[in-house]
């Protein structure tokens, strides 16, 4: 009888959820109803979704501005070899430009990182709540010691391998210039 007759479960631990990247909402998500968590993972689908589609538009624009970056460069080098190099406004106009597209990957660059952790940690909430749903899982101490959880450590992977900004070199272009 009420207030007793459906059993409610402690909160999944915030330390999990936080490593795992999921969103502290989903705390409680033993205690929701089959029909919430069908929403839930409905409504991550689509934001994962829109996340992918966001990684494949910053992709293109990347791949854009590298082809414009390459050919800025043939231009410069072409610049560089004339005689009236040394007092070039157009090749300080196009090294500029150079300059900037640069500064444009690396933005690209960065949203696109945010985006790809977006789809890590959107995936690891469906997946959780799919084994919820599933009752794969059937309480919160035993969701936080599966086994079939993965390490979640490709995003660190991925910027490890990431050129920092301090590993940016343009004495190529300095030293060809005088």
């Amino acid at each position: 009888m009420w207030p007793f007759g459906k059993k409610t479960f402690d909160l999944i631990d915030d330390r999990w959820l936080r490593v795992k990247g999921i969103p502290q909402e989903y705390r409680d998500a033993f205690n929701r109803k089959s029909k919430g968590i069908k929403m839930e993972i409905n409504r991550n689908k689509e934001k994962l979704s829109d996340a992918e589609n966001m990684v494949s538009e910053h992709d293109s624009q990347i791949r854009e501005n590298e082809l414009k970056k390459t050919r800025l460069t043939d231009q410069q080098n072409d610049l560089k070899s004339r005689d009236d190099a040394k007092n070039s406004q157009e090749l300080q106009r196009i090294t500029a430009e150079i300059e900037l597209s640069t500064g444009i990957i690396d933005r690209l660059s960065a949203e696109k990182i945010k985006f790809g952790q977006t789809i890590d940690n959107t995936n690891e909430a469906i997946k959780m709540l799919q084994m919820i749903l599933n009752k794969n899982v059937i309480n919160p101490e035993q969701l936080v010691q599966s086994p079939i959880w993965a390490s979640g450590d490709q995003l660190e992977d991925i910027r490890d391998n990431l050129p920092r900004v301090t590993d940016i070199d343009n004495s190529d272009i300095l030293h060809n210039e005088e």
